[in-house]
C-alpha cells in the first residue's frame, strides 16, 4: 500500500511539474476572478449607503459603468481559467494514454484475464478526463477562498461571520459524509460495469452457436442479472449523490435567508448599515458556492481519484520496455531453449516443466502430443508471449529482452490456433498494418500462401474490407489469411499451431509449400499438429507428456522410438480395457 502510495506521489509531483505554466495561470485566473466578486457587494452597499441618500445620478452611472468593465474582465479571466484547464485535462490524457493502452493491452499477458472486460484503465482514464475538463477543479480551486469570504463577513461583523462560519462547517460534514457514502459505491459500480460489458461481449461472440442451440434466451437472462446489480449500483450512487445535492443547496438557501435575517437585525440595532444586509447576503452565496459545487462534483471527484491510482499503479506495473541503443542484427543462426517452466498468467500451476532443445537453420520441428500436453504454452513462450519463470529462450545467443519488441516481432511469424483478424483490409491485415509496407511484399506473403488468386476473386482483391471477427471469409481463408500474414517480410522464425485445422487438400499443399519456402532460404519452423501426414516435412519430432519433453530428436529416429515403445506393450484386448476404466495405450497422439 505504501509502495502504491509513493508512486501516486511521484506521477502527481511529475505532473505538477509539467503544467507548471497552466496551473499557475490558472490560480492567477482564479485569484483574479474571486478578487473582481466583491466588486457586486461593493456596489450594493455604494448604491445603498451611498446614491440612495444622496440622490446622485452621475455617481450611480459611473459606478455601473465601472461595474461593467469588471464583469468584462470577470469573463475574460473565466474564458482564460476554462481553457488553461482544458489544456490540462487534454495533455494529461494525451500523457497518459498510450502507456495506459500499453498496460490494458499487456496486462492479459501477464496476470491472465480478469473478470471483466479488460478495459477498466480506459475508463479511469476517461474518468480523469472528464472531471479535469469539467466544474469539479473549478469547485475545488475555489474552496480556499471561502476563508477570505468569511473573513469578509466577519469583518462587516462577527455575527454574520459566525453564522456563515457554522454553516460551512454543516456543509463540510455533509461532503464528508457522502464520500464514506460514495467511495465503496464507486467502486462497486466500476466493477460491475466491466463485468456487465465482459459478459455482453462474450454473448455477442456467441451468438451463432446460441442461437443454434436454444441457448439465446438463457444467456439474455444471464446477462439480465449484471444490469440488474449495474441499475441497482448506480441507483444508489445517484440517489446519495442527489440527496445530498439537494440537501445542500436548500441548506445553502436558508442559510443566506438566515444571514439576511441577522443583518436586518444587525441594521434594526443600529450595528450595521442597510447596504451590509444585502452585502453580506451576496458574499455568503459566494462563500458556500464552491462547497455546494463541490458537493455536486463529488461523485466525478471519487471516480476520477480512483480511477487515477489505478491508473498511475497500472503504468508502473506494465511499463513499456525502454528503447535499445544497439540495434542486434536480424536472427539468423540459432534457437536455443534452456530449462524453461511456464505456468499461464495469472496462475502459479506450471504447464511446461524445464524443457530444453535448440534448432538451427532449415529445421522444420513437428511437436506432438496428448491434448492438454502443454504444446501451445510452449510455443508461446518460445514467441515471448508468455514469460518463462524460469529458463530462457535465446535467438541467436541473446535473450527477447535485449530486442526492441517490435523489431524482433517483424523476425517472427506466428499462425495461431484461432485467427483473429483486424478491423481493415486484407492488405493491411497480411502487412501487419506496417504504414512502409509496399504491395511487392503484401503479395510474395500471400503468394506464398497460396492465397494470391483466392484474394484477386475478392470483390475488392486486397482492399476487401474485413471486420475485426473476419466473419466476411470463411474458416479456411481467415487460417491461410493467417499464414500470409505470418510469412510477410520472410520471418527467421515461423510457429504453427495446428495451421492446418481447417485447410483442405489445397490449403495443405500451399502450408507445405510455405514451410519448404522457409527451409529453403535459412529459416526455422516450429509446428504443432495432429495431423500425421504433415509431419513429412519435419527434420525433428518433440513429444510433450505432462508439460515435459518426453522425447526429442531427428524425425525418423523419434518415430522408430515410437514403434519400439508401441511394441513393446502387453497387448491388452478392448473389452478388457474398457471393463476397467482404462483407456487403450496407443502412444503419443499426432
Amino acid at each position: 500500500m505504501a509502495q502504491g502510495a509513493g508512486v501516486d506521489r511521484q506521477f502527481f509531483n511529475m505532473f505538477l511539474q509539467r503544467y507548471r505554466g497552466s496551473l499557475t495561470l490558472v490560480a492567477v485566473a482564479s485569484l483574479l476572478l474571486n478578487v473582481l466578486v466583491f466588486a457586486g457587494s461593493a456596489y450594493m452597499m455604494l448604491v445603498y449607503d451611498s446614491v440612495l441618500p444622496s440622490r446622485s445620478i452621475p455617481t450611480l452611472l459611473g459606478l455601473f459603468g465601472m461595474l461593467v468593465l469588471v464583469y468584462v474582465f470577470q469573463s475574460l479571466f473565466e474564458a482564460i481559467r476554462n481553457e488553461a484547464l482544458l489544456g490540462i485535462a487534454n495533455g494529461v490524457h494525451d500523457d497518459l494514454f498510450e502507456a495506459v493502452h500499453y498496460a490494458t493491452v499487456t496486462r492479459p499477458l501477464r496476470q491472465g484475464q480478469d473478470r471483466g472486460d479488460g478495459l477498466q484503465f480506459i475508463r479511469d482514464l476517461d474518468s480523469i478526463h472528464g472531471f479535469l475538463a469539467g466544474s469539479g477543479p473549478l469547485a475545488l480551486i475555489d474552496l480556499p477562498w471561502v476563508i477570505v469570504f468569511m473573513a469578509v463577513l466577519f469583518a462587516l461583523h462577527w455575527w454574520l461571520g459566525l453564522t456563515a462560519l457554522i454553516g460551512s462547517a454543516i456543509m463540510a460534514s455533509l461532503a464528508v459524509w457522502s464520500n464514506r457514502r460514495t467511495q465503496t459505491g464507486s467502486r462497486e459500480l466500476a466493477n460491475i460495469t466491466s463485468r456487465r460489458s465482459a459478459a455482453t461481449l462474450a454473448e455477442i461472440r456467441f451468438s451463432e452457436s446460441a442461437l443454434a442451440m436454444g441457448m439465446q434466451e438463457r444467456l439474455i437472462q444471464r446477462t439480465l442479472t449484471w444490469e440488474q446489480d449495474f441499475i441497482g449500483a448506480q441507483s444508489f450512487l445517484a440517489r446519495t449523490v442527489a440527496r445530498l445535492g439537494g440537501a445542500s443547496k436548500s441548506f445553502r438557501m436558508l442559510l443566506q435567508s438566515l444571514i439576511l435575517t441577522v443583518g436586518a437585525l444587525l441594521v434594526i440595532d443600529n450595528q450595521a448599515s442597510g447596504g451590509v444586509i444585502l452585502a453580506s447576503s451576496v458574499l455568503s452565496g459566494r462563500a458556500l458556492a464552491p462547497v455546494d459545487m463541490a458537493i455536486a462534483n463529488w461523485k466525478g471527484l471519487i471516480a476520477a481519484r480512483t480511477g487515477w491510482t489505478r491508473v498511475v499503479q497500472a503504468i508502473a506495473a506494465f511499463r513499456r520496455p525502454a528503447e535499445r541503443g544497439v540495434a542486434l542484427d536480424r536472427p539468423s543462426h540459432e534457437l536455443a531453449i534452456r530449462d524453461i517452466w511456464v505456468a499461464p498468467p495469472g496462475t502459479q500451476r506450471f504447464t511446461v516443466q524445464g524443457i530444453s532443445l535448440s534448432l538451427n537453420p532449415g529445421q522444420v520441428l513437428g511437436i506432438i502430443g496428448p491434448s492438454a500436453a502443454g504444446k501451445t504454452t510452449l510455443v508461446r513462450a518460445i514467441l515471448g508471449i508468455w514469460k518463462p519463470a524460469r529458463g530462457e529462450v535465446r535467438l541467436d545467443g541473446a535473450t527477447f529482452d535485449q530486442w526492441d519488441a517490435d523489431t524482433l516481432g517483424s523476425y517472427l511469424g506466428y499462425v495461431p490456433q484461432t485467427i483473429d483478424l483486424v478491423d481493415g483490409t486484407i492488405g493491411q491485415n497480411i502487412a501487419r498494418f506496417d504504414p512502409d509496407a509496399t504491395s511487392e511484399a503484401i503479395i510474395a506473403a500471400a503468394r506464398a500462401a497460396g492465397m494470391h488468386e483466392t484474394i484477386l476473386s475478392l470483390p475488392d482483391g486486397y482492399e476487401t474490407q474485413v471486420s475485426a471477427g473476419g466473419v466476411e471469409l470463411s474458416a479456411g481463408q481467415r487460417q491461410r489469411v493467417g499464414l500470409a500474414r505470418a510469412l510477410y517480410g520472410d520471418p527467421f522464425l515461423l510457429v504453427l499451431d495446428e495451421a492446418n485445422s481447417n485447410l483442405d487438400a489445397t490449403g495443405d499443399a500451399a502450408l507445405a509449400n510455405a514451410i519448404a519456402s522457409v527451409q529453403g532460404r535459412g529459416g526455422i519452423v516450429i509446428m504443432i499438429t495432429h495431423r500425421p501426414a504433415t509431419l513429412g516435412s519435419a527434420t525433428h519430432l518433440a513429444i510433450i507428456q505432462g508439460g515435459r519433453l518426453a522425447d526429442f530428436g531427428d524425425r525418423d529416429t523419434v518415430l522408430r522410438r515410437m514403434q519400439e515403445n508401441d511394441s513393446s506393450r502387453p497387448a491388452v484386448s478392448e473389452p478388457t480395457a474398457a471393463a476397467q476404466g482404462r483407456a487403450v495405450p496407443n502412444g503419443a497422439q499426432a
